[in-house]
């Protein structure tokens, strides 16, 4: 499964803090652990809410580059701060996100056509986040269509269906995981992602509870996720749950982690 480290998102304190001072160790030090936790690609967000996101993304992009670590993910849906920090990605490039609504599907399909990366989209549109599967499957089915008109093929396509809470709504996980099922039969070829933590909002251990989750969207076809790559726990439930559904064949990457230590009861 794609790793993509989330940590280093201005809608945290601490790096909204380090984003605003330039502290380039700081920004540094949350890169280094993530990629020696086994993250594939890092996650960046510079949306501050206020100033020039396509600066703060740019340095970002720069800084976390300097260790050598080229392999990104632009968490972003401002077009000028895309155009501004595609050309600086020097590795595997993922943009985050664009979605259904009309509006700023218009706006970035010209910043993707033809680009040579990867795309995510989230189910949504001018409506919101849908409560039903057919409803997620027609947002797809027209992302789909719109990013292969701007020459981006559907292997290239990472659609995340959009974790809601299940304190507040119960079929929510339910809903999330039959989507996945449909998206990756409806459409061969594509991708999924998703920001896994929102499932567990308002509810105690969240982190016990995005663990079992994480298990259960794997075997529902989930290729990649958002987490935090230093939560050893989370890696073991990935490790874990891949060896038990055969997509890490005899369990190979699962008993090459235990001997290194990262497997424990």
């Amino acid at each position: 499964m794609l790793v993509i480290g989330e940590r280093i998102n201005a809608t945290r304190k601490r790096i909204a803090e380090a984003l605003r001072k330039r502290d380039t160790a700081f920004i540094q030090k949350e890169a280094r652990i993530q990629m020696e936790a086994g993250a594939h690609l890092l996650d960046l967000n510079a949306g501050l809410g206020s100033g020039d996101e396509a600066a703060g993304l740019r340095w970002l992009v720069e800084t976390v580059q300097a260790l050598g670590y080229r392999d990104i993910c632009l968490d972003s849906a401002d077009p000028a701060a895309l155009q501004a920090c595609l050309p600086l990605v020097q590795g595997r490039v993922l943009v985050n996100s664009i979605n259904g609504e009309a509006a700023k599907l218009e706006a970035l399909l010209p910043v993707l056509d033809g680009y040579p990366g990867e795309v995510v989209g989230l189910t949504m549109d001018d409506r919101g986040i849908p409560g039903d599967v057919k409803t997620r499957l027609e947002i797809t089915a027209r992302m789909v269509k719109a990013m292969e008109g701007c020459r981006v093929p559907v292997e290239r396509i990472y659609i995340d269906p959009l974790t809601q809470p299940v304190s507040t709504d119960p079929s929510n996980g339910r809903v999330f995981l039959e989507s996945l099922r449909a998206i990756k039969r409806e459409f061969p070829g594509i991708k999924t992602t998703c920001g896994l933590s929102n499932v567990s909002f308002g509810l105690p251990e969240r982190r016990v509870l995005n663990r079992c989750f994480l298990a259960l969207a794997i075997e529902a076809g989930l290729d990649s996720a958002l987490i935090d790559p230093t939560d050893q726990g989370m890696m073991a439930a990935m490790l874990t749950a891949e060896g038990l559904t055969g997509i890490d064949q005899y369990c190979m990457g699962y008993l090459t982690a235990f001997r290194e230590g990262k497997i424990k009861s």
